[in-house]
C-alpha cells in the first residue's frame, strides 16, 4: 500500500516537507502538494539545530504566496524571536515552535498568534511537554520522532507515547521525522491525525 492510499484509509492528514527536494524544486513541489490537498511543511533550521540546510526566510515568503497553500512553518532555530519578526504576516496556516528547553513558551505562542490561525509546539527531549502545551495555550503538539534538524535517523515510534498522552487530554497531535508507510498504523493508533513526510512523500513511489 502506498503512503498516500494508506494515510487516506486511516484519515491521516499528510504534510510534505519541502526540504526533501532540492531548493530549485521546492515551489513546484509545494504546488503539487497543495493541488493534492496536502499541507506544506517548511522547516527553518538554524543555530544549534542545524544538521542540514533548512528553508530560507525568502523561501517562506514565496511559499506563503502560493494560492490555497496550507503552510506549516516549523521553526527549529535558537533565535525564535528573530524568526517570528521576519515571517510573512499572511499566507501561513500554522506556526510550529520547537520549544525544547525553552522557559518563554507562553510569550512565544502569544507572539505567534498574529502570524497564523494555529500555533503548535514541537517537542523532542521535553519531559514537561504536556504541561507546557497547557500552560502556553497552544493549539496542538508535534512530536518529533527523530532529533530535530538532524538527517539520517529512523523514526523512534516509542515516542508515540507523547501523542497518546496529548490525545488522551483532548489536544490535537501530529508527528514528524522518519515517517514512512510502515509506521502509519501505529502512528494512527496512537491518536495522531497529522503526519509530516519528507522523502516518502516527495518520491515517485509515494
Amino acid at each position: 500500500m502506498t503512503l498516500l492510499v494508506h494515510a487516506a484509509a486511516l484519515d491521516l492528514t499528510l504534510a510534505g516537507s519541502v526540504i526533501a527536494v532540492p531548493a530549485a524544486e521546492r515551489l513546484r513541489h509545494a504546488r503539487s502538494l497543495t493541488e493534492q490537498g496536502h499541507w506544506v511543511h517548511a522547516d527553518r533550521i538554524e543555530g544549534s539545530y542545524r544538521g542540514q540546510a533548512g528553508v530560507g526566510l525568502d523561501e517562506v515568503h514565496e511559499l506563503a504566496g502560493l494560492p490555497d497553500v496550507r503552510l506549516d512553518v516549523h521553526l527549529m532555530v535558537d533565535d525564535l524571536e528573530g524568526d517570528l519578526a521576519a515571517l510573512p504576516e499572511r499566507g501561513i496556516a500554522r506556526v510550529t515552535l520547537q520549544c525544547d528547553g525553552r522557559d518563554d513558551v507562553v510569550d512565544l505562542v502569544r507572539r505567534s498568534r498574529h502570524l497564523a490561525p494555529e500555533v503548535w509546539l514541537a517537542v523532542h527531549d521535553e519531559p514537561l511537554a504536556l504541561a507546557r502545551l497547557r500552560e502556553a495555550d497552544a493549539d496542538g503538539m508535534l512530536v518529533m520522532l527523530t532529533p530535530p534538524g538532524q538527517p539520517g535517523h529512523l523514526a523512534d515510534l516509542s515516542r508515540l507515547r507523547l501523542v497518546e498522552s496529548a490525545r488522551g487530554r483532548g489536544w490535537p497531535a501530529g508527528v514528524d521525522g522518519g515517517v514512512t508507510d510502515e509506521g502509519l498504523e501505529r502512528i494512527s493508533a496512537a491518536g495522531a491525525r497529522y503526519a509530516v513526510a519528507g522523502r516518502a512523500l516527495a518520491g515517485p513511489a509515494s
